[in-house]
């Protein structure tokens, strides 16, 4: 089991919080959005910056649909910062929501692909299954 500390645990209840859209502005302290409009892939896309706990988490949202395709992260570690960059795609509707089925998450050495095949929402999960081993 990994305990995690420090930039880490920034970072995952960092991923934990922004799973939820609509908590972004609680999800994140010293809220900054003066930065210049930049693209990725070629279109258009607004930034947004705040910190969790010590640690920086830039969102970039499509200018024309308003969704999040990439969030960047500076982890504080004991080796220095440990960047990582999440980018989401292939947004589909569930249940009214839009949900990425596709996410890259790169970091300092390595890069992991998510394809999802289905999502469901407010599916009961046993809370057992939470428990430490």
């Amino acid at each position: 089991m990994l305990t995690l500390t420090g930039g880490n645990l920034d970072g995952a209840k960092a991923d934990a919080e922004l799973s939820f859209p609509g908590g972004i502005r609680q999800a994140l302290a010293n809220l900054n959005a003066n930065y210049p409009e930049t693209d990725i892939d070629s279109r258009p896309v607004g930034i947004v910056s705040g910190t969790v706990g010590k640690s920086l988490v830039k969102l970039y949202f499509d200018k024309e649909s308003g969704l999040l395709v990439r969030q960047v992260r500076d982890a504080n570690t004991i080796v220095g910062p440990n960047p990582t960059q999440i980018d989401y795609s292939d947004y589909r509707d569930v249940s009214g929501i839009k949900i990425p089925f596709h996410w890259v998450v790169s970091w300092t050495d390595n890069r992991t692909t998510f394809d999802m095949t289905d999502v469901q929402l407010n599916v009961p999960i046993d809370a057992a299954k939470f428990a430490k081993p």
